[in-house]
Formats: structure tokens, C-alpha cells, sequence
């Protein structure tokens, strides 16, 4: 993901997922791994990249 930086943390901390459920069900897009980030996708979208589908551990 080249060009993004965490306003939180000022890293490339991004991780691609999949939002499972709620409002933005199967949005796809990046989330934050550093905890400030992983907070504001949880206010956002109730999910951070722990509780969101990784696509690439998809079993299907």
C-alpha cells in the first residue's frame, strides 16, 4: 500500500479485511494494526483487523 501512513502512528500499519457485519457488511478495505488506529476502526465500523475476515486465511 504504497503512500499510506497511520495518522496515529506514523507507520504503514495497514492490513487488508473484510467487515463481516453491521452497517458496513462486506466492506473491504485497510485497517489499522497500532492501537490508537485499531480504536478508531472500531468506532467506525465496529470491527478492527482482529475481529474483521482476513481474506487470506479464507478456508472456502
Amino acid at each position: 500500500m504504497a503512500g499510506a501512513y497511520c495518522r496515529y502512528c506514523g507507520h504503514r500499519c495497514f492490513v487488508f479485511r473484510i467487515i463481516p457485519d453491521g452497517p458496513h457488511k462486506d466492506w473491504a478495505g485497510h485497517l489499522a494494526t497500532c492501537a490508537q488506529g485499531m480504536e478508531h476502526d472500531r468506532r467506525e465500523t465496529g470491527h478492527d483487523h482482529t475481529t474483521a475476515i482476513n481474506p487470506s486465511q479464507n478456508s472456502d
